[in-house]
């Protein structure tokens, strides 16, 4: 299956998982991998292809293209039918912005992740400047694509009782975070990809960011210096080129070891 013919995913995610199952091969061996948002289950064939025992799930598991692979039926918000600490690797790919409840989904991925389990999380990236300046503008993820409106704001799929919500739920790298950090999953990278043009053109307002950044830090500390790591990993994040840079959010969680 040709890259471009993949339905479901962006470039950007399916460049990303190529290169991490090339490069992690041998440690991905053996490995539970749950893929929750499969779709045509290309990401899913990549860590099958590495020996990982790969579960394909998806609200239309019709649409796998990889028979061999074992694929089920979920749906994200509701409770998983996955038992606790089964997952080694959970994958949503391209997915989390069309979630209205995240709290409750990031609950159930840390209940089903084995301790020092991975998460790999890739959704657009509204922390980019590009982003934020589309928000200042339209409200909407790019300035020359309006918000869902009441009329594509819910997608029926044709044939079946099921659907999905649009991309009216999308959230920066600081709600993802938090949402995660409550649940017992922290950041453990922050992936680079694909840079756009129009946030290194807005990189002019990059001392301003780091300003107010730097000065919110100093007043969090001086009122609760015990929370110091927790602040200076939001000033990093907030500082962060990488994130005002990149066009997608590729981040990888690690489930805290201790409940």
């Amino acid at each position: 299956m040709d890259i471009n013919d993949i339905p479901h995913s962006r470039g950007n995610a399916i460049k990303f998982f190529k290169a991490l199952t090339d490069t992690r091969r041998d440690t991905l061996r053996g490995k539970k991998v749950y893929d929750l948002s499969a779709g045509s289950g290309y990401i899913a064939n990549l860590f099958y292809e590495c020996g990982s025992n790969v579960k394909a799930l998806d609200l239309f598991p019709e649409h796998n293209q990889f028979k061999h692979l074992d694929t089920g039926k979920i749906d994200l918000s509701k409770d998983f039918d996955i038992g606790d600490s089964m997952a080694d690797i959970v994958i949503l790919s391209e997915t989390f912005e069309h979630l209205p409840d995240q709290y409750h989904f990031f609950k159930e991925v840390s209940r089903i992740l084995d301790k020092k389990g991975l998460f790999i999380l890739t959704t657009p990236n509204p922390s980019s400047l590009r982003s934020r300046f589309s928000q200042f503008v339209t409200e909407s993820e790019h300035y020359s694509n309006p918000l869902p409106d009441e009329t594509n704001a819910y997608v029926q799929w044709p044939g079946t009782g099921n659907g999905y919500f649009n991309k009216i739920f999308i959230s920066g790298i600081l709600r993802i975070r938090v949402l995660a950090a409550i649940n017992g999953l922290k950041i453990k990278t922050i992936h680079q990809s694909e840079v756009t043009s129009t946030s290194v053109l807005l990189m002019i307002f990059y001392p301003l960011i780091w300003f107010f950044s730097l000065k919110n830090y100093r007043k969090q500390i001086k009122e609760h210096i015990e929370n110091k790591h927790i602040y200076k990993q939001i000033y990093d994040i907030n500082t962060s080129v990488k994130i005002l840079l990149s066009k997608h959010l590729i981040i990888e969680f690690e489930k805290n070891e201790s409940p």
